[in-house]
């Protein structure tokens, strides 16, 4: 049913997440209206949206959806589903790990491969999915640099190492098992997403901190980079945001200028 899509997603180069969430909010829709995709109209998606927002979705996951269905329904089968508004995206206070909670993470993990990977998240402040295929000839040692090929949105950018990191990355590689062109290797190929977010998810547990995430180091590390004054679009640079509206979210979180302000009632 969906083939043409399918086809369209491929030759737009989109991502393997972006064709697999398109494609699941397209049959999740179809359930709902039940009816043949010739038969929709702009209210058969309204009404969809509305019932995502009943089941309390939230901004982002209905946009998201908004964006599958018009992409099929009006880019493909050229349909007017123009008039269908998009969600107001919900301004929420992130709470992310300080810089003693990043380093309690990594106490508690005695795995040096692991700690290398809580490090090099917060460090460089790529995605998880970005971390995975880190190779050994995207580290630029020398510049402190480091490679990362088609990241979200299919484009390369670098982004920056620390010392303490780099240092971290040599010790591994003269212990490293087995060879590998992936920086975190495995049998089968590089780690996997998954098995980042579980040794992720240990060590917050026994470091007692709740809201740390792989997403969460990235948000760490574009806060304290705010904090330190770093401009905007060179962190936009770094974390490889289209938009820096997305970039400038940050802002909102950042909290070191506030905690200089003297209150007036001391």
């Amino acid at each position: 049913m969906f083939k043409t899509m399918i086809e369209e997603m491929k030759l737009r180069n989109f991502s393997p997440q972006t064709q697999k969430v398109y494609l699941q909010y397209n049959q999740s829709f179809l359930n709902f209206a039940r009816k043949s995709p010739r038969d929709v109209s702009g209210q058969d998606i309204r009404s969809y949206l509305l019932h995502l927002i009943e089941k309390q979705y939230s901004s982002s996951s209905i946009n998201l959806a908004h964006n599958a269905l018009n992409f099929y329904y009006g880019k493909l089968l050229r349909k007017n589903v123009k008039e269908v508004p998009f969600q107001k995206r919900e301004e929420k206070h992130r709470l992310v790990p300080s810089k003693d909670e990043i380093e309690n993470l990594c106490t508690v993990i005695k795995n040096p491969k692991y700690q290398l990977m809580i490090s090099l998240l917060y460090a460089s402040g790529v995605r998880v999915s970005e971390l995975v295929r880190i190779k050994l000839q995207d580290i630029d040692v020398e510049r402190k640099l480091l490679r990362v090929r088609q990241g979200k949105g299919g484009k390369d950018r670098y982004t920056i190492l620390s010392v303490r990191v780099i240092e971290q990355i040599k010790a591994y590689l003269q212990m490293r098992p087995y060879p590998s062109n992936y920086l975190f290797s495995s049998r089968d190929g590089h780690l996997t997403i998954r098995a980042v977010e579980e040794v992720l998810k240990s060590a917050a547990r026994r470091a007692k901190i709740q809201r740390a995430t792989p997403h969460s180091l990235r948000h760490s590390f574009a806060t304290h980079l705010m904090e330190s004054h770093v401009r905007d679009s060179v962190i936009q640079k770094l974390l490889g945001h289209k938009d820096i509206k997305t970039t400038q979210i940050y802002a909102s979180v950042a909290t070191k200028h506030l905690q200089e302000i003297k209150s007036p009632h001391d």
